[in-house]
């Protein structure tokens, strides 16, 4: 008999982008990706971290689905985090 196996990837980079989203009060940040990109987030609205765990980056120039696997690092703009 075949049972289905379920895989539950955990990424420390997505509870670091849930707890800088939910900071009080918000602050700009950075998400680095390993290409060197880097994406600005000037406000918690750019971004959303969805259940399933792909990463929603959307500034206004179009929208932008990241893996949580490309992303390096996130960086607060004023030297916190």
């Amino acid at each position: 008999m075949l049972r289905a196996v379920k895989f539950d990837l955990k990424f420390d980079i997505i509870e670091a982008l849930r707890e800088t989203l939910h900071t009080v009060p918000s602050h700009p940040f950075i998400v680095r990706l390993h290409s060197g990109e880097k994406l600005s987030v000037k406000y918690s609205d750019f971004l959303t971290v969805t259940r399933s765990n792909p990463i929603i980056f959307d500034a206004g120039k179009g929208m932008r689905i990241l893996n949580p696997a490309l992303i390096s690092s996130v960086d607060m703009r004023n030297g916190r985090g």
